[in-house]
């Protein structure tokens, strides 16, 4: 945590050097939009579609967008808004998933006038400042993904459970930990009764391929760990987090014993689903593919001085192998 704050006070210092030498005074129209996109990483196929849907979404609206790309490094991540600011951007969107960082950035970018939008991860300054959210309902994402481990516990377990799993990533902050307290909540309203202290959150920190590394890793060792537990229900934060999860089940021989849902659903979703009948029921969809068709909108509203709400969401639904082609088009 120390390594961290430090990390960023060095970084706003050299940032805020950059403008007190004249470099953040560059010239637009009056009328002219610029939309600054700090993205996490593109090689992560949601953060890859929901940029290449912000670009579309810019180009039909006539608005300039510039991105940067950190690949969940944290010490780009601000050079990277500072660059963008550099440009002339008039407002900062941010995918970078990292709720510290993010909150720095709201007084940073405040100090100069300039809203921020968080995209799946709610962010809120030292000062107390909260930026603009879009993304994920998290509650009702983990819900809707509860309720399918419930369906398929009642139909292939006869509503038997005897634990449940839930691997989250610590620096997405609270807001996004919503996604698995929200699968107990479901999984529970839908009629399956199990105790908390039946239930496990796992912390796989990182980002990206870390987070499949990590997720990997900590469900081999939870499954050497209790080779005679079976029913058991898991949810992943993310699909790259399900597919640790995936593999460390298939190389156990454990597939019998396990129900895995995911928030979204990607390539890693298809290829389990090729494999056959197995353990990857589904997962809670999030449409990547649309979000720069709200907040693109969103950014246009809050420069106009609309002052829009300052949480927006999507909808969510679980799809499984029975809508696989859905999931298909999704990541098409």
């Amino acid at each position: 945590m120390k390594k961290i704050l430090t990390l960023i006070l060095l970084v706003l210092l050299m940032t805020s050097a950059a403008f007190a030498n004249g470099q953040g005074d560059k010239k637009k129209g009056d009328d002219e939009i610029i939309i600054g996109f700090n993205n996490g990483s593109t090689a992560v196929d949601f953060l890859r579609q929901v940029g290449e849907s912000m670009e579309r979404a810019a180009a039909e609206n006539g608005i300039k967008i510039v991105v940067a790309e950190s690949n969940f490094e944290a010490e780009k991540i601000l050079p990277n808004v500072d660059a963008m600011l550099l440009q002339g951007a008039d407002i900062i969107v941010d995918f970078n998933v990292n709720a510290e960082i993010g909150g720095s950035l709201v007084d940073y970018c405040g100090e100069k006038g300039v809203p921020v939008i968080g995209i799946d991860v709610g962010y809120t300054s030292p000062s107390g400042e909260q930026a603009w959210f879009f993304g994920a309902n998290n509650q009702m994402a983990g819900e809707v993904a509860g309720e399918g481990l419930a369906k398929a516990v009642r139909e292939q377990w006869n509503g038997e459970l005897d634990y449940m799993l839930l691997f989250f990533n610590s620096e997405n902050g609270e807001l996004v930990k919503l996604r698995l307290s929200g699968m107990y909540d479901g999984l529970t309203a839908a009629g399956i009764d199990l105790p908390l202290d039946r239930v496990e959150y796992i912390d796989v920190g990182g980002g990206g391929s870390d987070s499949t590394i990590s997720a990997n890793q900590k469900m081999t060792d939870w499954l050497t760990a209790h080779p005679d537990l079976d029913n058991i229900a898991v949810g992943a934060v993310n699909t790259e987090t399900g597919q640790g999860i995936f593999s460390a089940v298939q190389a156990a021989n454990r597939d019998s014993d396990v129900f895995l849902a995911t928030n979204n659903n990607g390539q890693q979703t298809l290829a389990a689903f090729q494999m056959g009948e197995n353990c990857w029921l589904g997962g809670t969809a999030y449409y990547p593919t649309q979000y720069g068709d709200y907040i693109i909108p969103l950014c246009i509203d809050i420069l106009a001085g609309k002052n829009p709400d300052k949480i927006q969401t999507m909808e969510h639904e679980f799809l499984t192998r029975d809508e696989i082609d859905q999931i298909i088009k999704e990541n098409s």
